[in-house]
């Protein structure tokens, strides 16, 4: 088994799915306007970095707690940097939506593919740059809103285009999404801090073929800061042996 994933195993209870309330609801007739504000910080976000400290189970199997230092672009750029408490890092993906580099420095391997397969082959979400940045920022979607109504309580939103739902949380004088519902998959905002989410749960939907759960605490958030070039450079250094999203894949607990 590959160093990647021996690094990555532990043994973890994973979080429960969350689930949207059933129903017709009552129409909610500014649902349009509250959307809005709740998505004024997230739907301006052109550039967001953070430290991403990921845990929960993808498959069969269990992750330890990785820490990613990430970064991404609305125009299609990534970097996620898996660092270990010693050592060289776990993984370096670095580069576009259509041409992405994966570097494994343990195991001396490299693979180029578009980033949302690799994503895939690694966590078994189909997550693009653009997708990392509007989950992380709190927004769920780039989708505008259709419709909403009020079930059992809940201000839920649809969204266009068969974009999903959203569900809204008044915070005082002002609305949060604080869950999403993506045709791929669910995510629930936890925690916030200041106007962004700080701890997210992320999981596959019921039926798709890997059932992937996993909780993210997000920190050191930089929203349309300057990103350098030189991050999303991908790791050029030689003697990497070149792998196959295939065998990316069979490594284990990330397919």
């Amino acid at each position: 088994m590959a160093t990647v994933v021996l690094l990555l195993l532990v043994g973890a209870c994973a979080p429960a799915r969350i689930v949207f309330p059933a129903g017709a609801g009552v129409p909610v007739p500014d649902a349009v306007e509250l959307w809005s504000t709740a998505t004024e910080a997230c739907k301006g976000a052109q550039t967001f970095s953070a430290e991403i400290r990921v845990s929960g189970s993808v498959g069969a199997e269990r992750l330890r707690r990785v820490t990613l230092q990430g970064a991404m672009t609305r125009n299609g750029e990534i970097k996620l940097l898996a660092v270990a408490p010693a050592g060289p890092p776990i993984f370096n993906l670095a580069g576009r939506a259509d041409r992405a580099t994966l570097t494994l420095p343990r195991d001396r391997r490299v693979l180029v593919a578009p980033a949302a397969d690799i994503v895939e082959a690694l966590i078994g979400l189909r997550l693009t740059p653009a997708d990392w940045l509007d989950l992380l920022s709190g927004c769920v979607s780039a989708k505008t809103p259709l419709d909403g109504v009020l079930i059992d309580g809940a201000t839920i939103i649809s969204l266009k285009d068969g974009g999903g739902r959203v569900r809204l949380r008044k915070d005082g004088t002002s609305w949060r999404i604080v869950a999403g519902e993506r045709p791929d998959l669910l995510v629930e905002y936890l925690q916030f801090l200041g106007r962004w989410p700080s701890i997210a749960r992320i999981s596959s939907r019921s039926g798709a073929a890997v059932a992937v759960s996993l909780e993210m605490t997000i920190g050191q958030v930089f929203v349309n800061a300057p990103l350098a070039p030189r991050v999303f450079a991908p790791d050029t250094a030689p003697g990497l042996s070149p792998m196959t999203l295939a065998e990316l894949r069979a490594l284990g607990p990330m397919k």
